[in-house]
């Protein structure tokens, strides 16, 4: 279970603040402007006053005057006692307000305030139906007060949702300000928002995929580059080499060997073309429910191993592969056009980044019912900082010797897929004795 973030957090404490303030919105206009409120919030005891004090005083008028000026001072209000025909029996305060009506006289007793005679008041018989009864001014009370008590909490709410509202928006504004440039196509856009929250973590995602496309796409308008270079010097050298074969066609020896360097460019298109058709097919796999397809059969390894040197030494006449096996009674279930995809490529890059003078070196060996490749090399080797990228699709270490030697960026990211397609690992690493080492490690 996940525990919520600081933003949650934010809200719902903000939510309870705005609570707090509404409930005290509500209340303190009540107790600015009607100091009695305190007084009219509690009907039983002022029935309880009323009807001990000025009952037993209603034929002493004297007694009765004095009590009701107390009450006057006591609300801060104008009072009065009626009788229910309508006659004064006593009154206080600047202003007392005048008897009921008689349509007003079945409310007498409800405590909830009474528009009479243009003004809202509050009464309390002194008896039983027929006996006098009290008039208070309730000081506009009624609707008046319900609106100002809405009117202080809606106000309150306001503005204390503001910075809130602000706070949440005003980075999401921002990102989908980012995420239109970048939709625009400019892929240098950033959102720049730096927060400790869920908004936070979200710009943080979004400026992370954005560095991921503008490196992905730099190197995708890279790759195209580049496969024009390595496309057109092949075609150049077989344009030339056909020219030639028109202006001298009876010299066979000539034409046979000129025809046998046509074959070798036409090999190079192919795998350049076999390399960029596969890393595509292995992208929209990889996109799709299904896997990637690999098809499966059991593999002697013995016989996987000398068709390995067997391909190896009709691409390279003039270098020796050296291969260390301990797996001559071992067989595996691997798909054989892939797994040998794997290593032509990893034996193709020891090959273009090592002296002439060095083979490279390929072991196989059993470890626990899996199997574990490592082609080694010694060459330049990779900088350290560029080891985790190897297997990053069209990434190229070292950007001006792969100039040299060709190359796209993809054969390396084939191979990890291909490895991981049969549920193996892929790794590289330094050769401490200068060069580079790639370890594979799949189930048998």
């Amino acid at each position: 279970m996940n525990l919520p973030g600081k933003l949650f957090w934010r809200i719902y404490l903000f939510g309870l603040l705005l609570i707090i303030a509404a409930t005290v919105a509500a209340v303190l206009p009540s107790i600015i402007m009607e100091p009695n409120a305190h007084f009219h919030g509690s009907p039983h005891r002022i029935r309880e006053w009323v009807t001990v004090e000025l009952h037993a005083r209603l034929d002493k008028p004297a007694e009765l005057q004095n009590y009701l000026d107390h009450i006057s001072t006591l609300v801060n209000s104008g009072a009065a006692v009626y009788t229910r025909d309508g006659v004064r029996l006593a009154a206080s305060g600047a202003a007392p307000p005048q008897a009921l009506e008689a349509k007003d006289h079945r409310r007498i007793g409800k405590w909830r305030s009474i528009r009479s005679h243009g003004i809202w008041v509050y009464s309390m018989p002194l008896g039983d139906d027929d006996a006098p009864y009290l008039v208070i001014d309730g000081k506009g009370g009624g609707p008046r007060r319900l609106f100002l008590a809405l009117g202080a909490v809606l106000l309150t709410v306001g503005i204390l949702s503001w910075p809130l509202a602000r706070a949440i928006t005003r980075p999401l504004e921002r990102l989908s300000d980012n995420a239109k440039a970048l939709a625009a196509g400019d892929l240098s856009a950033r959102s720049g928002v730096v927060r400790k929250d869920e908004v936070g973590d979200l710009a943080k995602t979004l400026d992370n995929m954005a560095d991921r496309l503008e490196e992905r796409i730099h190197s995708e308008k890279e790759l195209l580059a580049n496969i024009s270079h390595e496309i057109r010097t092949p075609l150049a050298r077989l344009r030339v080499a056909i020219e030639l074969c028109e202006d001298a066609p009876g010299d066979a020896a000539e034409t046979m060997e000129r025809l046998i360097g046509m074959g070798s460019d036409l090999a190079e298109l192919e795998s350049l073309l076999e390399n960029v058709l596969a890393s595509a097919r292995l992208d929209l796999a990889s996109s799709s429910p299904a896997s990637i397809p690999v098809r499966l059969r059991r593999v002697a390894m013995p016989d996987f191993l000398d068709k390995t040197r067997e391909r190896f030494e009709r691409r390279y006449t003039d270098r020796v592969l050296e291969i260390n096996s301990s797996v001559e009674d071992m067989e595996i279930m691997l798909d054989p056009d892939l797994f040998n995809r794997v290593c032509d490529n990893l034996l193709d890059n020891a090959v273009k980044y090592s002296p002439s003078n060095a083979k490279p070196i390929l072991f196989a060996k059993k470890k626990e019912n899996r199997l574990h490749i490592q082609v080694m090399n010694y060459g330049q080797g990779v900088p350290e900082e560029d080891l985790p990228r190897l297997f990053e699709p069209f990434f190229r270490s070292d950007r001006s010797r792969s100039r040299k030697t060709g190359g796209t960026g993809l054969g390396l990211t084939l191979c990890k897929r291909i490895v991981e397609a049969h549920h193996g690992t892929i790794s590289a690493s330094a050769n401490p004795q200068g060069g580079l080492v790639v370890d594979i490690d799949i189930p048998g």
